[in-house]
């Protein structure tokens, strides 16, 4: 499924040795939630079953593809650090696709400020990162994560972000204190849409016909 998988996104072909001077950030908005609890908090909303389906997939995907995960050398450096809004269903996804990538726990970060942040606030968020990280994924929340991705980017665009897309940037500096708008390059665009219609039998109901959130 690896190999099939790359035709999916266009990357350039490098080894991780290759990618020293860049940053690379990946962010990923969280997987569907559950509604179905009148009077809980947003805050507090978990993943629904097509999150919980969706979730695990995206990892995998990542995993397989850019990170080693196949028989194929990684494209990327896995990520170091993976720091999640507070809210549980931002949690629960960032604690799935952790687990597809084989990270420790103890690279699982909290911050209260991914928690519906705009897209400022995830800038500097991001411009205060630890210097002596290469890849970090940003666990959040839209509308935030799409504006702060159209916005961070040189040329691409994003049409859209459904629950669970994920997206990988990489940040032509060897300083995250110097990231700023409209210098990424976009490495990577994974949803949930298409993976299923990649894969329909591997991953089936991972995401609505019409691709809505």
């Amino acid at each position: 499924m690896a190999s099939s998988a790359r035709h999916i996104v266009d990357i350039p072909r490098r080894c991780v040795s290759e990618t020293a001077c860049m940053k690379y950030l990946t962010i990923i908005r969280h997987a569907k939630s559950c509604w179905d609890q009148p009077g809980l908090a947003d805050h507090d909303r978990p993943l629904g079953a097509r999150g919980l389906l969706a979730a695990p997939a995206v990892g995998t995907f990542l995993q397989r593809t850019y990170f080693g995960g196949g028989d194929e050398e990684p494209l990327l450096p896995t990520p170091q650090k993976i720091i999640s809004s507070t809210a549980g269903r931002a949690l629960a996804t960032a604690q799935i696709i952790r687990e597809r990538l084989h990270i420790d726990m103890e690279h699982l970060h909290l911050d209260s400020r991914l928690y519906l942040a705009t897209e400022s606030t995830l800038l500097k968020v991001v411009q205060g990162l630890d210097e002596d990280w290469q890849h970090v994924a940003l666990f959040g929340h839209n509308p935030g994560m799409h504006i702060f991705a159209d916005r961070i980017l040189a040329r691409a665009r994003i049409p859209r972000m459904p629950t669970c897309t994920a997206v990988i940037l990489g940040i032509p500096s060897e300083y995250w204190a110097l990231c700023d708008w409209n210098e990424a390059q976009l490495v990577a665009y994974i949803t949930p849409r298409m993976l299923e219609k990649r894969f329909p039998e591997v991953w089936p109901g991972i995401s609505r016909p019409d691709g809505e959130d």
